[in-house]
């Protein structure tokens, strides 16, 4: 973990800052709380909520899809929105198994947070391999170990929106970006399961105090080949658990998935 990402983080015990020693981490606070780094370099700062987040199947399917590039035009996008705020330093809430995390930190700082520690460890032995500027924490959006007005932007791709804790953790003028299905997201996925397949209602938490400054709409069609592929589509979506196991069944008859990708993008700005 370099010095910028370690340098942003706090204890999550009694919000002090942390200080490297060794192969653990030390806050600076009375009591010296101590962390260990996990093997691939990821600490845990979850606390209480320790053990919930993705397992490995949820983590190894998102890893499956995404790592084959069929959301690569969304992450070319989060890298150009952010090189137009010229953010040095940023927070990933809710980083998953890091992918988007480490693509924009080829070129800044990066703190990527989540509560799956499967994610996050895969996350942080990716980032070695690549030579990426992230560093990864296991920790709850709502519970952010991060000093106040540490970043200059937050993004938060397709997880809940902690408004309060992103507000608190941006500096004056940094931005937050926010990503979730559009209406005709997956779409061609939705009318090969259903019957009646229905448009999607849009995030349903976004921000309300933060003065929005700018949204769009980003779509594509995309064709998944292979079984492996849709399976792992399918099982990193909320469909697979909404889904009988009749209409799951339908999936395995094709071997091909074209469909819609639309992803709505807001981006809010906190207040100078």
């Amino acid at each position: 973990m370099n010095q910028t990402v370690l340098e942003a983080l706090c204890c999550p015990i009694c919000k002090a800052g942390l200080m490297a020693d060794g192969k653990s981490c030390r806050c600076v606070g009375a009591r010296s709380h101590c962390f260990d780094f996990a093997k691939s370099g990821y600490l845990n700062l979850a606390g209480t909520h320790a053990g919930e987040g993705d397992g490995k199947a949820a983590v190894l399917a998102r890893r499956t899809f995404l790592d084959a590039g069929y959301y690569q035009m969304l992450s070319n996008r989060m890298e150009s929105l952010l090189a137009e705020s010229t953010a040095k330093f940023v927070v990933d809430a809710g980083s998953g198994e890091g992918y988007y995390t480490n693509r924009i930190a080829m070129e800044r700082d990066v703190l990527g947070v989540d509560l799956s520690r499967d994610g996050v460890d895969y996350a942080a032995r990716r980032a070695k391999q690549i030579s990426s500027r992230a560093g990864f924490v296991v920790a709850s959006l709502f519970d952010l170990p991060v000093r106040d007005e540490a970043a200059d932007a937050v993004v938060n791709l397709f997880a809940p929106c902690a408004e309060a804790e992103f507000t608190r953790v941006l500096k004056p003028g940094g931005i937050l970006i926010l990503v979730g299905a559009g209406e005709q997201h997956l779409m061609g996925l939705k009318k090969v399961i259903y019957d009646n397949p229905y448009t999607n209602p849009g995030r349903s938490d976004l921000p309300v105090r933060l003065p929005l400054i700018a949204r769009e709409r980003l779509r594509d069609e995309i064709t998944v080949v292979g079984q492996g592929g849709i399976d792992a589509l399918f099982s990193m979506t909320p469909y697979y658990w909404r889904t009988s196991a009749q209409d799951k069944q339908k999936l395995q008859s094709i071997d091909t998935l074209t469909t819609e990708v639309d992803f709505d993008i807001f981006i809010y700005r906190k207040e100078a």
